[in-house]
């Protein structure tokens, strides 16, 4: 048995466990989570005539973590050079053919093509090499997650400003509304990794002033930077108002949704069921009514822990 077929062997083993500790049988999970996949496919490119540039970007979104720093130097240092690099093509290439097919099937080829290349561009990406400026963010007070992310986010940030301006020079409301969520996505992502446990320890909090801060901490720093987005759709589509506030507070409520759900399992990752949640909640905002609720259960309990 090669290596290579040992590793994923390996994942897949970790996969089940994962999932048979969250109470769910491996194959009815797969099925749900390819029903969920392909369900928030659909109904993304129904609803927006961008949906194939989203579509895309959250693609790269599923590829980048395989890119992580730590990771990559753990099996470069577990495997051949040439074992190593044909495991991490096939780690990109697995994850991003069904977006591949998908863009495909909607008649999106060159997007596709596009997106195959990257995935293996990405193959000699380290996520943590990325230089991005040091540059002075109006978050000093209140680390870590905004001013770690915003530097490093920063293109992303600016690129979403750009879209903003074409969507008013072009008076398209639609792409106005892209750029606020591809925003609101990019927040979301900085709370992607744990903190050590000791920067919660040190929080001379209950627990539910400690988890009542960083949601009203993330609520606040999103809401400068979303600022001049909202503010230029506001005054430029008044007639989309509801549809500018509505955005805004689903936005609020996923940010909300990841806080909660990164100290459910702290001080570890998000674990794979509770990935999958937090994806069908995309696909099924409702479910965003029962989720919450369950997810602060667990991060109360254990931040108890910790703090308490």
């Amino acid at each position: 048995m090669s290596s290579i077929h040992t590793y994923f062997t390996l994942q897949w083993t970790m996969f089940k466990r994962q999932l048979i500790e969250f109470g769910l049988n491996p194959i009815l999970a797969i099925f749900i989570i390819l029903c969920g996949f392909f369900s928030f496919s659909f109904i993304l490119f129904n609803k927006t005539e961008y949906a194939s540039y989203l579509y895309v970007l959250i693609a790269l979104a599923v590829i980048m973590p395989f890119s992580e720093l730590n990771r990559n130097d753990f099996l470069k240092f577990t495997y051949p050079r040439t074992e190593y690099l044909r495991l991490r093509l096939l780690e990109n290439l697995i994850s991003s053919v069904p977006f591949f097919l998908f863009l495909c099937f909607n008649q999106f080829y060159l997007l596709g093509a596009l997106l195959l290349v990257v995935s293996i561009l990405f193959v000699f990406l380290n996520a943590s090499k990325i230089v991005t400026p040091s540059i002075p963010t109006p978050f000093y007070r209140k680390p870590f997650e905004f001013i770690v992310g915003f530097r490093r986010s920063l293109f992303g940030f600016l690129f979403a400003y750009f879209l903003t301006l074409m969507s008013i020079l072009y008076q398209n409301f639609n792409l106005g509304i892209f750029s606020l969520a591809i925003t609101f996505l990019i927040c979301l992502s900085f709370y992607s990794d744990p903190e050590s446990e000791f920067y919660v320890w040190v929080h001379s909090q209950k627990t539910k002033v400690f988890l009542l801060d960083k949601i009203m901490t993330a609520f606040g720093f999103s809401t400068i930077i979303l600022l001049p987005i909202l503010i230029s759709l506001i005054v430029y589509f008044p007639e989309n108002l509801k549809a500018i506030i509505g955005i805004q507070l689903l936005g609020y409520l996923y940010l909300l949704t990841i806080i909660l759900a990164k100290y459910a399992n702290f001080p570890t990752k998000l674990s794979l069921p509770q990935g999958i949640l937090l994806a069908l909640s995309v696909t099924m905002p409702p479910l965003l009514l029962i989720i919450i609720p369950y997810f602060y259960k667990q991060s109360h309990k254990r931040l108890k822990l910790i703090l308490e």
